[in-house]
């Protein structure tokens, strides 16, 4: 199955492969998976975000690497002097979106066992990045890997000065934020998430920064949506790559100067009968612990970081009668950002301004993301310290 991007209005095949007019540059779908043989070149692939990267054997070529994923928002890049590239997937269940150079995206949606070959590329320099746009879910997907001809040659691709991470729930992952309605399906909700363009990412890429967004719909620091009740909070769950608790997460390299929580979603879910808290003193009793142990994890990885808390201000908070209990959980919050030593502790009041919220489950629409973004960006700039990280 192959499509020839020509001088032509945007289209869309079965793989969901679609894009603009890119003359001369064909995308095709390989299931047979006979596109990468042994004589090829394995292109290095920079990669962000948390995987578990497994060595390939032959007959693919020397180098080759399977990386497994499950966190939103990871991203591989490569850059090679050649005509042609084949990528390889194992994942039935995600979308992604290439970028070859500054041509329009290519969207790759659900590639199952395949390679997909871009050709027809003119003869020179290329940088490609690929992007994941899904939620996972819980559900894993592998990209294995950039390949070229052996004739092609690799240019480096270095990481970037800057680096953001944002940790919270379904706000920061883009949760359906394309669909048009609020009442979604389990598959809408699929289709319709776009990590790339949730304001979390929107906010990185205008710093010019990596970023981990190493957020998860509908779980809270301790406490989670009934769906998943059962499962590990962003506290269990943020030191593994996967949400099992398996795969546990270390790179030296990733020390981000700025660090943003989500820390809300405990308070915004009513208590039930069988969980441990029986009213809304018990979890305020244990819940500064567990933001403590929280700042305590992202320091001992980051110990220059600042933090960002999306907090209420005071008089926000309804009903009244709550307004003294979240000032002292904040009082908490700063002190137990001075046990673990933090550098700066911000509170970013949550975005005020009117929101459509026509995305599943009266999320974010993509207009929304985009305002809290420049929310968020203005709230940044207004602060450059920030990035000067120790």
């Amino acid at each position: 199955m192959s499509w020839t991007r020509l001088c032509l209005p945007a289209l869309i095949i079965a793989l969901a492969v679609q894009g603009a007019c890119l003359a001369a540059t064909t995308v095709t779908k390989d299931a047979t998976r006979q596109s990468v043989t042994a004589d090829m070149l394995t292109l290095p692939a920079r990669v962000v975000g948390r995987t578990a990267s497994a060595a390939l054997p032959p007959p693919l070529p020397a180098g080759a690497t399977a990386y497994t994923h499950e966190w939103p928002g990871v991203y591989f890049e490569t850059a090679f002097v050649g005509d042609r590239l084949v990528l390889r997937f194992d994942d039935g269940w995600h979308e992604y979106r290439l970028r070859v150079d500054n041509d329009p995206p290519i969207a790759i949606t659900r590639p199952g066992q395949a390679d997909i070959v871009v050709g027809g590329l003119a003869w020179g320099p290329h940088r490609v990045r690929l992007e994941k746009v899904s939620e996972s879910f819980k559900v894993r997907g592998t990209f294995a890997g950039f390949y070229a001809p052996r004739d092609a040659r690799p240019l480096p691709t270095l990481a970037r000065a800057r680096q953001i991470e944002f940790i919270g729930p379904s706000g920061m992952t883009g949760f359906g934020d394309r669909s048009t309605t609020s009442t979604c399906t389990f598959e809408d909700e699929r289709a319709t998430t776009d990590t790339q363009q949730a304001y979390t990412a929107l906010v990185a890429k205008h710093f010019g920064a990596d970023y981990q967004i190493n957020a998860s719909s509908g779980r809270g620091l301790i406490r989670n949506v009934t769906e998943i009740r059962g499962d590990p909070g962003l506290l269990a769950l943020y030191p593994f790559t996967f949400s099992d608790l398996t795969g546990p997460y270390a790179d030296p390299s990733w020390r981000p100067q700025i660090v943003e929580i989500a820390v809300l979603m405990d308070f915004m879910i009513e208590l039930r009968p069988d969980e441990r808290w029986k009213d809304l003193d018990g979890l305020v009793a244990d819940w500064p612990k567990a933001f403590g142990d929280l700042l305590a994890e992202i320091h001992r990885r980051s110990p220059g970081a600042a933090i960002l808390v999306d907090w209420p201000e005071e008089t926000d908070v309804n009903p009244p009668e709550y307004r003294k209990t979240f000032a002292d959980l904040k009082a908490a919050m700063r002190q137990a950002a001075d046990r673990v030593g933090v550098r700066i502790i911000l509170f970013v009041p949550p975005y005020r301004g009117q929101l459509e919220r026509t995305g599943c489950g009266q999320h974010g629409s993509l207009k929304d993301n985009q305002a809290v973004a420049e929310f968020l960006i203005a709230y940044i700039e207004a602060r450059p310290e920030l990035w000067n990280a120790r």
